[in-house]
């Protein structure tokens, strides 16, 4: 049985420097007392691929999206390679054999997922007691790439020290930020930057997520919070992983936690725009419909009585412009926000989702920040008339 030791940044180097001259082939396991652990496997003396942390689907997700956007990872059959532990690399060797992801994308998931998992370990070393337990064993078949372990360490110290030294040791990137005192933070931005923070920073999100879904690197946007989160007017939150992709058969026994917010409504004949509305929202919280046939449009509205709806114009039987229309002839969704969706951002287009009763209008490809932004802007015009004495 290996042995387990205390594990120290000098031990850490140490063992990678080891794996690295005898062409270690295994994995290196480490622990932490909070009950997360991290495995590195090394083939050849060199780091092939990671798993673990507090957040390994919303990592490989993310990861995924960002490096392999042509993917569409809802229609994997994960469950093919579920009982293997390591069924990322796996799917991502796949996906790289089939064409439908080049080599290049694969070694910039690979290399972003080590370097964001020891960054974690790094993180914790400084907070936490860890062990570690060193397996020699066979290796993974055909490494995608296999990467120089000091170097990526080295590398990942650096960064590691940059968020040390910007004072974030004990903030996590893995948190999610909140707004807690909305008010005074309103009071101190532009309305439009508030707008923005308010749609994004919602507790569902963590620091990396948010910082890839703006493009932005993750320390920027955290510094660019700490002020806020200082004076108690944001919050870092824990939030929980996502289920494991891989195993559906299990997450089928047990009820999924569903979204509590708002209800909106997707009429789009569009299948993908409908799957990536859905995806986007209900990420955020929110509760999601779609329908893709306009003759069901105005029933599927008074089953679920939406707060927000996001009408295609482009649709067969009818277009967006006059089931708009009629939607405002019903009493009940003559105050419901209706964002008309099209890929004709005209001054035309705009006159005619005005005259049709449309509240605003969003220009396709869809964004996530701009998907939110308008929802949240619309449902805070709606909450304030509401409030507004008549």
């Amino acid at each position: 049985m290996s042995a387990v030791n205390r594990l120290t940044l000098d031990s850490l180097v140490n063992q990678f420097q080891v794996n690295h001259l005898t062409h270690f082939t295994g994995h290196l396991d480490i622990q932490a007392d909070n009950k997360h652990g991290w495995r590195l496997y090394f083939h050849m003396g060199r780091l092939a691929w990671t798993t673990g942390g507090v957040h390994r689907f919303r990592q490989w997700r993310r990861c995924m999206s960002q490096f392999c956007p042509q993917v569409d990872l809802n229609n994997i059959p994960l469950h093919k390679v579920g009982d293997a532990e390591t069924w990322e690399y796996l799917i991502l060797t796949a996906l790289t054999k089939q064409g439908r992801v080049t080599r290049e994308q694969a070694v910039a998931v690979i290399q972003s997922t080590l370097t964001e998992l020891l960054f974690d370990i790094l993180q914790a070393l400084e907070l936490e007691q860890l062990t570690h337990t060193i397996i020699p064993q066979n290796g993974l078949d055909s490494p995608l790439t296999a990467i120089n372990p000091e170097q990526i360490l080295l590398q990942t110290q650096q960064v590691f020290k940059v968020w040390r030294d910007a004072g974030l040791t004990h903030q996590s990137p893995n948190l999610a930020p909140v707004v807690k005192q909305p008010d005074e933070l309103r009071q101190q931005m532009p309305p439009q930057t508030y707008q923005k923070i308010v749609t994004s920073i919602n507790g569902n999100l963590t620091l990396r997520e948010l910082a890839t879904q703006m493009r932005l690197d993750a320390l920027v946007l955290t510094r660019s919070l700490m002020p806020y989160i200082h004076r108690g007017w944001i919050g870092l939150v824990e939030v929980k992983d996502l289920p494991n992709p891989a195993y559906p058969s299990k997450a089928a026994n047990q009820p999924a936690a569903q979204p509590t917010g708002p209800v909106v409504v997707c009429i789009d004949d569009s299948v993908e725009i409908c799957r990536r509305l859905g995806e986007i929202l209900t990420q955020a919280g929110y509760r999601f419909v779609s329908v893709q046939e306009s003759v069901r449009a105005l029933q599927t509205l008074l089953e679920n009585k939406p707060s927000l709806i996001f009408l295609d114009v482009v649709m067969p039987v009818a277009n967006g412009y006059e089931i708009c229309a009629q939607i405002r002839k019903m009493s009940a969704f003559k105050q419901t926000p209706v964002v008309i969706l099209t890929g004709n951002d005209g001054i035309i287009d705009r006159v005619r989702a005005k005259a049709a009763g449309a509240s605003d209008f969003l220009a396709k490809p869809i964004k996530a920040d701009q998907v939110l932004a308008v929802v949240q802007k619309h449902l805070n015009i709606v909450a304030a008339a509401s409030a507004t004495p008549d």
